[in-house]
């Protein structure tokens, strides 16, 4: 399980599940209680959505509307236009050294270098595809919290 908090204008917190089943059934479980302040992972939260339902319309809920203190904070959010809420959110969780979606390593190299009989440069880049895959959330098996 893989979790973070972060800061924007609320307090979040991102909890990566084993798998996506096991995603669902917490989710289930909150929603059946009908209560607003849970304590999960050593937090009072507030569930706000699963990974994979996260919009533009949700994620500007996080992010103030300031466009100038935004646009130096959240620089993605504003390659086309300063309503790119989901860009920023994602821009706050690569500040932490976090991934969203994709690892961003490629194993097409360790591919090749393994082929070509390289072992020593294939496993390097192995590594660090394998660090960074434990640093990337999968949209579909987090849910998103907010701290109370």
């Amino acid at each position: 399980m893989k979790q973070l908090e972060i800061k924007t204008n609320k307090r979040l917190l991102i909890v990566e599940y084993e798998t996506e089943a096991e995603s669902a059934i917490e989710w289930a479980l909150m929603h059946a209680f009908k209560n607003p302040n849970i304590v999960n992972h050593g937090h009072k939260v507030k569930p706000i959505c699963n990974g994979s339902d996260l919009t533009n319309e949700i994620a500007k809920g996080f992010i103030p509307i300031d466009e100038k203190g935004a646009r130096t904070k959240y620089p993605k959010a504003f390659l086309i236009s300063y309503k790119r809420f989901l860009n920023a959110f994602i821009d706050v969780i690569e500040s932490k050294g976090w991934y969203w979606g994709e690892n961003p390593v490629s194993l097409e190299r360790e591919k090749i270098y393994r082929n070509m009989g390289d072992i020593f440069k294939a496993d390097g880049i192995f590594k660090v595809w394998q660090e960074s895959e434990s640093r990337t959330f999968k949209p579909d098996q987090c849910l998103i919290f907010e701290i109370l």
